[in-house]
């Protein structure tokens, strides 16, 4: 009876294996967008030799079903992506891509769906002009992959948590699109073997006691470790060149991430540590931190990125001794508690430091120079800000949102709009601060200044309070 009930078992399975069908393409003979919109569960779809582009083809080109998409035996299939369009995405689990050279000017593989397989795959950046916000392999919110025997060039691969939604409102963000992951096994559970960013070995490494990353590794994933090494290593030209998630602490030093295309050091969810001498140039953020507690940014620089240092929902942390220069943002402080910048300077950025919806920042002695839209900007941020110089800004502090702020001991200097400009602050304490060759004006304020208190200081041009809504208790 039981050998019958388990023949019966089988033959029920068969159909399955039986109907799955295999699917050949090639330029000239059906297009791949066809095979995948008419392809069920199970199918293979084979790819001849040739170039899959626009206009034949759609992109990105979706799969929405658990198939293999792969060469056919001695084929060198082509996906040549168009911009701003990803080459391939996937959102149905169990998908297998294998064989395939990806060329893609915006992301090469954008993954929804877990249990995929990629294996033996080429994908790199076509052109590097298209290089800023580039992602050879985006995986978010997914378990279980395995990537295997790929060769990323000019790009590289990204671990995130799943897309926003309606419950994403009070979950740290790692961009406008994607959580940072709240899950430690979107970053844990996956298989990645035998894979090169640039040339040079993917360096994977999960839940360890301690790990030492090589620093001969292209690119560096470390996630739910507790003590993590990494010095020397250059994971320059990687869309996220170091990628640390869920570790307890994290030494990082002298390391270089140049020309990443999403992040060139990224720390996330660690609570411990410090990034120590590093530096990145022409990344998109160059040292970006997410939800972490109690770490060090140290002596670190970053030239003509887009974001330069990023602290996000981060507490207790501090950021000393670090230089941005022609950033967009030279440093980026938000949605965190109890964060300290100290010694910093922004040079020739655009905006120096933005500082939002932080709670009990300090910021002291540092410099923004030559910024052309703000020096600082207090938005909804409640702060110390003592023994800083902003000198050659078009404004030197903008402080606005209706909180609070202590503004003592601070250089105003050849600011050409403004030194101080001040709309809707909550009750606020400045004193002792010095304007000097301001170019139009030295201080303007409007809106409720919420009774603050303005004493000690020095203005070359006299303030101009005429359009506050309630007065300063003046005492100049």
């Amino acid at each position: 009876m039981k050998k019958w009930l388990w023949m019966a078992l089988l033959l029920l399975l068969i159909p399955v294996a039986v109907n799955a069908d295999t699917i050949f393409v090639s330029p000239g003979n059906g297009t791949l967008t066809e095979a995948l919109a008419a392809c069920a569960d199970g199918d293979v779809i084979e790819l001849g030799d040739g170039v899959y582009a626009e206009p034949e083809e759609t992109f990105p080109l979706t799969v929405t079903r658990s198939v293999t998409l792969r060469a056919a035996e001695g084929a060198n299939p082509v996906i040549d992506a168009p911009a701003m369009k990803a080459a391939v995405r996937v959102e149905a689990d169990g998908v297998t891509l294998e064989g395939l050279e990806i060329r893609f000017l915006r992301t090469g593989i954008y993954a929804v769906g877990s249990g995929m397989t990629v294996a033996d795959c080429r994908i790199l950046l076509a052109d590097e002009a298209w290089r800023v916000s580039s992602c050879g392999m985006w995986c978010g919110g997914i378990y279980r992959m395995t990537l295997r025997g790929c060769a990323f060039t000019g790009c590289g691969i990204a671990l995130a948590g799943p897309p926003l939604s309606e419950r994403s409102a009070s979950l740290p963000k790692l961009t406008g699109l994607f959580e940072v992951g709240e899950d430690p096994e979107y970053f844990t559970s996956h298989t990645i073997e035998d894979c090169t960013v640039n040339g040079r070995p993917l360096f994977y490494a999960v839940s360890m006691d301690a790990v030492t990353a090589p620093a001969d590794a292209g690119q560096i994933i470390i996630c739910g470790c507790g003590e993590v090494t990494v010095r020397d290593a250059d994971v320059s030209g990687a869309s996220m060149g170091m990628e640390l998630a869920y570790n307890t602490r994290v030494t990082v030093e002298n390391c270089r991430a140049d020309r990443c295309g999403v992040f060139g050091i990224y720390v996330a969810k660690c609570t411990g540590g410090e990034v120590a001498g590093c530096t990145a140039e022409g990344s998109n953020h160059a040292m970006d931190f997410r939800a972490d507690s109690s770490m060090t940014l140290r002596n670190c620089t970053a030239v003509n990125c887009e974001q330069a240092m990023f602290f996000s929902a981060v507490t207790g942390s501090v950021m000393t001794g670090c230089e941005a220069s022609g950033c967009k943002a030279g440093y980026f402080v938000a949605a965190g508690s109890g964060n300290t910048l100290a010694e910093c300077a922004a040079v020739d950025c655009e905006n120096g430091f933005r500082l939002e919806t932080e709670d009990g920042l300090l910021v002291t002695s540092c410099r923004a120079e030559g910024c052309t839209v703000c020096g600082m900007r207090l938005d909804r941020t409640p702060a110390i800000v003592v023994h800083n110089t902003y000198r050659n800004n078009w404004v030197g502090v903008k402080a606005y949102g209706g909180e609070s702020l202590d503004m003592a001991d601070n250089l105003f200097d050849g600011n050409q709009g403004c030194g101080l400009h001040l709309r809707n602050i909550g009750f606020s304490r400045l004193a002792g601060n010095r304007f000097e060759n301001s170019g139009q004006a030295s201080v303007i304020a409007s809106g409720s200044m919420g009774g603050s208190v303005w004493t000690g200081n020095r203005t070359d041009i006299p303030a101009d309070f005429s359009e506050i809504s309630d007065g300063f208790a003046l005492s100049d």
